[in-house]
């Protein structure tokens, strides 16, 4: 070559070689320049050369396990790969390192499982089976014969090949496929790392070769195994068969060397099929369960079947009670039967407002069926008697039996009856006994033959394959609640009817919600109309029902006062009442002004919490009682017990335990003046009931005191089942019609539920609690308090009141800060993307909100979903129910920052999207239509989809499904795909109430996780990859535009354009948490990972902040405060003070106050973070140079220093702070640091 100028361009001299060798005129000027660098290293160009301050980099993991990996990794397909893309000979120098005959034999086994070799080596023996049919015994036979071996032997090789053609389609073909495969590929990257180019005589002369050999192997395998052979001997025979042929085909005798490479293939290639086989299977049956439904018939338990046959009677006898319709004999006065006692009917006539009490007596002799209005008297009786009859009969009822029912309907067992002995009262409560039992009986025999739901058994080939019994005990507190403990019939029976209960209660509450809303009482203000009307009905000036409204809107219902919207109300509470008496809840009677008399919740928790301060007073007198009468009651635990006790009942406990009956009333006295004002007017009022010389009127005034709002805050529906016995001051009761329909439609939703699934009294869940394995139990119990709705203030599950008290204005302040005053909204505008868009699609997804808008209909439906229903701010603020001043505050604050806002606009939008996407789901499974790509349209994605999200495919009708699926199905995909509460997908640990201040906001993140997984899960086990593009895709880009947003709120806040680290994209720790939380993959959580990497902050900052409980950070930030305020007095004394401020709104720890403060720095403190942030930023430089490897890298640098002075043009990095001088004098730094490890 004429004279070298190492300063000439690459263009240049690639040209130059092209005349002298013309085969470089096929490749680009990079690959040819790679090449004569790797040939002629003498011709390295000087624009090259300022890229090579790059030491080696000795963080990865091959790094880690030593130079037999490396070697492995060296020899692999991957290293090779990864060689030529890097200008390398090898990938790791491993100087004079002669690898031993073990060291040897590891290495080659490692090479096989680098994921490129893994890939070839299982698609090879995917493809072998047709490799060895015919070609492969000629092949044998023939290299061998050329290689000094005797015809005999090799005739006889040949001929077990042959022999075992159906054994070599499963071994040997499919070792000879991937030797094939695998020699083939590693011939190719061979010869392009010598000299450039691949020769296909080559490859395909390599690949027989591997054919060969692998055929060979694959015979001698199924040879011996046919022979007895063990596993051991098996493949020391392959691997001296690989080690003896493979020489011999090449010409030359065999070494040790030879049957070392020769037990790294074997021994390589089939630990490589023993994972893949396995790994395959486990990911088949993985695929397999994820298509299953959640929920299952199984067998009933024999012990189950009389309460669970006994619960679904009763609620089959209610609602057909609900549906017949009586009137006296002449038809007239209808009415209906809504309840009953011993000894009387609750009816309601059509005629008549409120319900009454009719004798059984007359309801029997004087009323009848509309049905029968025309039948005689004489005639019906009859008609009545051959019923009894009958039913008698299909009962088998025996002749004794039959006298024996009928006397105990008389009462009196010892006398025999027949049916004309008994009145028509006895007949007719006879009657409909024999009626339910006969329900009882089809149901049971119902049950015996579907079998119950069961909850599917928990599967994940990780924690229930792969882990020991410890550390999948460990990984129990962060699994979904319905898939902890064991997988034993009771618990995933009690799981199904979670699922069911969670289902029915939301739909209830859904309904009630949508009434509501289409009677305008999920309002803030009245029209003006309404304000005139309900002045003119009550004669109140409009001044005066324009400020109290929602208040004197109560009266109005409660003096009968007719106007649109007391007839509103009037019909949403029967419908309530109709949802309650339908499920079995046993209502006293029916009031046509009823409205529930529910106590202020921040008044129901006072006097509750004055409850545990009585027990803290009580425990301290035990403990200074002289006589130790009471030692035992000196825990508080054992206080409280005794006073629940004296509440249940305190006539029983006061006569059974009179001395501690004493003693509480003793302290009770002293302590009253102390407890709140709530407390004290309960109190009094309740004291005023009572005898007035009643010698324990205190111990029995504070013991129903505690019993009624036990019913309040604990059960939350003794208004619905009991009538009220004492009457409280009227200021202690909430009168906002709207709250007091919320509360209560919440109540009857959550009882008619529980009663439905549950049995009136709880029976069917003693009785699974009773029949569970005893590592179920504590799950059983901490989730029933959910259904229950006790958690709240179970103390098993609580802090104590005190510290609860605290701990829920330290998440008042957190919600306030991060949240309300932080750029949470900005990020969930992207929220979208990774849930309603990600499942169902950005078509489905923008038909559903265009729909949402134009059909009224299509509306009624999504809003009748209760996709809306959960409010994120509830959850987030904490563990109590009061409502008090700074709980109002916390709420304006996210209403003003439009956070509210846009979260029920995202779950509108959820359950617009789901009902598209159920429309197409149920056209595709019906036959009807079937698009896209991934095979989204096929009916397989289409039944499992439908099935995840709770409609059966078998109950499509007529390409239809039933409004009440429908609507199921909508608030289901809102729930998973908006991150609302679930009790049963999320862990326990989430949801416990001790916890929330611990793992505020911690939540959201899981459930974000958890929800994209699912999704992804679900569909690539269909075939469906359409997800996983639209997360990759719609999720970057809905990310920059919640980035952007972000930062425009920043800039208004701060009044700065400053550099934000987030605009930056690194190649570090930085760059993933940045990317996650910009595309929302943890929604609006990403938003307080990215506080950690705020402005003076690391990675490690931002891991600690994630992983920490919000208050901690706040604390940290607290003495920080205190600490800089000192150095500032000491430094600037009087001064010190205009630092104060905007230390103080960093310190809040929002990160809108944090930039807001930055107008109000002093020269000084802007300086200082300024300079602070420069160091920053150009070590970050400097180590990006250092471990440049292209042109690129070091553009990208200069990008990151130009961003970097138009946001800071006072405070510039230069050319110079990033010369070749200060890069090798970090480079060494580096080196040092590693040394003095």
């Amino acid at each position: 070559m004429s004279q070298f100028n190492p300063n000439m361009t690459k263009a240049e001299l690639v040209n130059r070689f092209r005349d002298v060798n013309p085969s470089y005129n096929s490749m680009t000027d990079d690959t040819a320049y790679r090449i004569i660098i790797r040939k002629f290293p003498q011709y390295k160009l000087n624009e090259e050369l300022e890229f090579e301050y790059k030491p080696e980099d000795g963080t990865g993991i091959i790094d880690a396990l030593g130079k037999v990996w490396k070697d492995g990794y060296n020899r692999s397909l991957q290293g090779m790969s990864e060689a030529i893309a890097t200008n390398k000979d090898q990938v790791y120098d491993l100087g004079n390192y002669h690898p031993g005959l073990i060291a040897d034999l590891g290495a080659g086994i490692a090479s096989f499982f680098m994921p490129l070799d893994f890939a070839t080596t299982v698609l090879g023996g995917g493809i072998g089976g047709f490799a060895t049919k015919g070609v492969a015994r000629k092949l044998i036979y023939r290299k061998l014969l050329k290689n000094r071996a005797s015809k005999d032997v090799a005739n006889k090789a040949a001929l077990k090949a042959s022999a075992f053609q159906q054994k070599l389609a499963s071994k040997a073909g499919g070792g000879a496929g991937a030797l094939g495969l695998y020699s083939g590929a590693g011939e190719a990257l061979n010869e392009y790392l010598s000299d450039g180019t691949i020769s296909p005589g080559k490859v395909v002369k390599a690949g027989a070769k591997g054919v060969v050999l692998g055929g060979m192997t694959g015979g001698t395998d199924a040879f011996l195994t046919q022979a007895g052979a063990g596993v051991v001997s098996r493949t020391l025979a392959e691997v001296a068969g690989f080690g003896t042929a493979s020489p011999l085909l090449e010409g030359r005798a065999p070494t040790i060397e030879d049957w070392a490479h020769a037990g790294g293939m074997i021994l390589g290639i089939k630990g490589v099929n023993k994972v893949a086989t396995t790994g395959f299977n486990k990911l088949n049956e993985f695929r397999k369960n994820a298509m299953q439904p959640e929920l299952r018939f199984e067998s009933v338990p024999d012990e189950l079947k009389y309460q669970e046959g006994f619960s679904r009677a009763t609620q089959k006898t209610s609602q057909q009670r609900m549906d017949d319709i009586y009137a006296d004999k002449k038809g007239r006065n209808k009415f209906k039967v809504i309840g009953e006692d011993k000894d009387n009917m609750f009816v309601k006539f059509f005629a008549k407002k409120e319900s009454e009490k009719m004798p059984k007596d007359i309801f029997y002799t004087y009323n009848r069926l509309v049905e029968n209005v025309n039948i005689e008297p004489n005639k019906l009786r009859k008609i009545y008697i051959d019923d009894i009859r009958s039913m008698e009969k299909e009962l088998n009822y025996s002749k004794k039996m039959k006298e024996t029912n009928r006397a105990l309907v008389k009462g009196d067992v010892t006398i025999p009856r027949t049916l004309k002995e008994l009145s028509n009262v006895e007949r007719g409560e006879y009657r409909k006994k024999l009626q339910f039992e006969s329900e009882l009986k089809k149901q049971i025999t119902k049950l015996e033959k579907d079998g119950i739901l069961h909850a599917k058994p928990r599967y994940s080939v990780f924690l229930d394959e792969m882990l020991p019994a410890p550390a999948k005990k460990l990984f129990d507190y962060f699994r979904p609640a319905r898939n902890v403990g064991t997988i034993d019939p009771a618990r995933r029976i009690y799981i199904a009817k979670v699922d069911k209960f969670v289902v029915d209660q939301r739909r209830t509450l859904a309904e009630t919600y949508d009434l509501m809303n289409i009677n305008g009482f999920n309002k803030k203000n009245p029209t003006t109309e309404q304000v005139k009307n309900l002045s003119r009905a009550m004669n109140i000036p409009e001044s005066q029902v324009k400020k109290n409204y929602w208040e004197l809107l109560t009266d109005a219902v409660e003096q009968g006062v007719e106007i649109p919207e007391t007839i509103a109300y009037k019909q949403i509470t029967d419908f309530l009442f109709n949802k309650a008496t339908e499920s079995g809840v046993k209502i006293p009677g029916y009031f046509d002004r009823y409205v529930a008399s529910i106590l202020k919740p921040n008044v129901a928790e006072k006097i509750f919490s004055d409850v545990y301060k009585l027990a803290d007073i009580v425990s301290k007198q035990a403990k200074r009682d002289l006589k130790g009468d009471y030692k035992m009651y000196s825990l508080k635990d054992d206080v409280i017990d005794m006073i629940i006790q004296a509440m249940n009942n305190p006539e029983t406990f006061a006569k059974n335990k009179p001395g501690e009956a004493k003693f509480l009333n003793r302290i009770i006295k002293k302590t009253i003046p102390s407890l709140s004002k709530e407390t004290r007017e309960t109190y009094e009022t309740i004291l005023g009931g009572l005898p007035k010389l009643e010698e324990l009127s205190p111990f029995k005034a504070m013991s129903l005191m505690g019993r009624l709002t036990y019913g309040e805050v604990f059960r939350m529906d003794g208004n619905l089942e009991k009538s009220r016995k004492y009457k409280l001051p009227k200021n202690l009761y909430e009168r906002d019609i709207r709250k007091l329909l919320g509360i209560y439609s919440a109540n009857v939703a959550r009882r008619s539920s529980e009663v439905k699934h549950f049995g009136r009294e709880g029976k069917i869940y003693e009785n699974l609690l009773q029949n569970a394995r005893q590592e179920d139990i504590a799950i059983m119990r901490e989730l029933h308090n959910h259904v229950m709705g006790t958690i709240g203030r179970n103390r098993n599950y609580n802090l104590n009141p005190g510290i609860k008290d605290f701990m829920q204005k330290v998440m008042e302040w957190e919600t306030s800060t991060k949240i309300a005053l932080g750029t949470a909204t900005a990020m969930n505008l992207s929220q979208f993307a990774i849930s309603s868009a990600l499942s169902a699609g950005y078509w489905r997804f923008t038909k559903g909100a265009y729909l949402y808008h134009t059909d009224k209909d299509f509306k009624r439906q999504v809003d009748a979903s209760g996709a809306n229903l959960y409010k994120y701010i509830n959850e987030m603020m904490g563990i109590s129910q009061q409502g008090d001043i700074s709980k109002k505050v916390v709420g304006r604050l996210t209403d003003i920052s439009q956070f509210n806002r846009i979260n029920s606009i995202n779950n509108i939008l959820a359950a617009a999207s789901a009902r598209v996407l159920i429309d197409d789901l149920v056209a595709i499974s019906s036959g009807k239509r079937g698009f896209g790509l991934g095979r989204t349209g096929s009916k397989q994605w289409a039944d499992a989809t439908l099935t995840k999200m709770g409609i059966d495919p078998k109950s499509i009708k007529k390409g239809k499904i039933s409004n009440t699926n429908m609507i199921d199905a909508i608030g289901k995909f809102a729930i998973k795909s908006q991150l609302q509460k679930d009790i049963l997908a999320d862990p326990l640990v989430l949801n416990r109430p001790a916890m929330k201040p611990f793992l505020q906001f911690k939540s959201f993140g899981f459930r974000q996780y958890k929800f994209i997984v699912d999704t992804l899960k679900h569909d690539l086990s269909l075939g469906n990859f359409m997800p996983i593009l639209r997360l990759a895709a719609g999720g970057m880009a809905t990310g920059a535009v919640s980035l952007k947003a972000k930062e425009l709120l920043k800039q208004l806040a701060s009044g700065e354009k400053a550099y934000d680290p987030s605009t930056f994209f690194e190649t570090d720790g930085r760059e993933i948490v940045e990317n996650i939380a910009a595309i929302g993959a943890f929604g609006f959580l990403g938003d307080f990972l990215m506080a950690g990497l705020e402005e003076g902050k690391t990675v490690t900052n931002a891991l600690i902040f994630f992983v920490s409980p919000p208050f901690v950070s706040d604390i940290e930030g607290f003495f920080q405060f205190l600490e800089n305020m000192e150095r500032d007095y000491k430094n600037y004394r009087g001064d010190f003070i205009k630092r104060a401020f905007p230390r103080g709104l960093k310190m809040t720890g929002s990160p809108l106050l944090r930039d807001l403060s930055k107008r109000f720095e002093t020269k000084g403190l802007k300086e200082s973070r300024i300079k602070f942030l420069r160091g920053r930023k150009r070590t970050q430089i400097l180590d990006a140079l250092v471990k440049s490897s292209s042109k690129e890298d070091y553009q990208r640098a200069l990008d990151d220093i130009r961003d970097w002075n138009k946001a800071y043009p006072l405070y510039p990095i230069t050319v110079s702070d990033i010369g070749r001088k200060e890069v090798i004098k970090r480079k060494m730094q580096k080196a040092k640091k590693r040394r003095e490890v």
